[in-house]
């Protein structure tokens, strides 16, 4: 994409012009630049917005409470017998032998509760169904230990 000020080329994920520091203004639906705050997207006419941080997608759950980290992989089964975590869930007792199983959809992570006993939620809300969550987000397990996706 081009800086409607300087014209020259920048980065699509830019929130500044690299070459004269002018900020970045998008079309929130057409994700196309405009001149600046105030202006309309020449497409549909909405008002344009600072452009934003994309955010990245998690790599980790951590629970501070219990001092686990869990580095996320695809298709991980997340158990406190099975699974490549359960040597870190072991000692848990209220998490079952496979309780959840981690899947990555492109830019964010999905979990799925398998039958466990005392359930999986995502910020509360319980996981009846795979649910995706983001960095930031709280994933409870057992519905005890709290895991921040990091």
């Amino acid at each position: 994409m081009k800086c409607y000020k300087c014209k020259q080329e920048i980065d699509s994920d830019s929130l500044y012009c690299d070459q004269c520091g002018e900020k970045i203004y998008i079309c929130p639906d057409c994700h196309i630049p405009g001149k600046g705050e105030g202006k309309r997207c020449g497409k549909c006419g909405k008002p344009l917005v600072a452009a934003e941080p994309t955010p990245k997608a998690p790599v980790r759950l951590v629970c501070r409470a219990e001092n686990i980290t869990l580095d996320l992989m695809d298709g991980a089964l997340i158990g406190r017998v099975e699974g490549p975590y359960a040597p870190k869930l072991g000692r848990l007792q209220f998490v079952s032998a496979r309780h959840a199983r981690l899947t990555r959809e492109g830019d964010h992570w999905i979990i799925a509760d398998v039958g466990s006993r005392n359930g999986t939620a995502v910020n509360g809300e319980w996981c009846f169904s795979p649910l995706p969550f983001k960095t930031g987000d709280v994933v409870r397990i057992a519905n005890f230990y709290d895991f921040i996706a990091e």
